[in-house]
């Protein structure tokens, strides 16, 4: 599986691409379930994500971290979303499934159709869209939620500016607790 750098301004994460769908889809979850899409640059960081979690460029997905959390006020909100994320995923054999993250998908493409970001020719054509990245078929997540929860973590160091990375550094950063 390929892998993307998930960064702010040059300092990141690499994380393989799977990790990054799941980050985007847990936070466009988060953001519906806290009711904040009337937030307009949440409601478009949401939009943006969905459109990331397309799998268009393998080694290429972004969280757009850049274009949206440019205020503390932001990184802040997004960072109550990734302690709640986190919480989810350390209390519930649920939260970190395989069929939980298709539904998750399965939203995200409809947010991608109700904004006009991509147009499906029908129902069928969104089915496969939907099941391209393959959640449904994923059984033994729920065994590594450890490493999904990290991805959050390492999410969140990022954006409270606790990470030094770079794309060239030395990939230390995946060691499980």
């Amino acid at each position: 599986m390929a892998s993307s750098f998930i960064d702010i301004n040059d300092i990141g994460f690499w994380a393989k691409d799977g990790f990054v769908e799941a980050m985007q889809l847990c936070l466009i979850n988060e953001i519906e379930n806290r009711n904040l899409d009337s937030i307009e640059w949440i409601n478009e960081f949401k939009s943006e994500l969905a459109l990331q979690a397309l799998p268009m460029i393998y080694g290429g997905m972004s969280m757009r971290l850049n274009e949206f959390l440019d205020t503390d006020e932001r990184k802040t909100q997004i960072i109550e979303m990734l302690d709640e994320i986190i919480i989810k995923i350390d209390s519930s054999n649920s939260y970190i499934t395989g069929s939980n993250m298709h539904e998750m998908r399965k939203r995200a493409m409809t947010i991608l159709s109700e904004t006009g970001k991509t147009e499906f020719k029908d129902e069928k054509e969104f089915e496969k869209t939907v099941s391209d990245s393959r959640w449904n078929e994923s059984n033994g997540i729920s065994d590594v939620k450890d490493r999904y929860q990290h991805s959050f973590v390492l999410l969140k160091r990022l954006i409270n500016g606790e990470m030094s990375s770079t794309a060239s550094s030395k990939i230390d950063y995946w060691k499980y607790y």
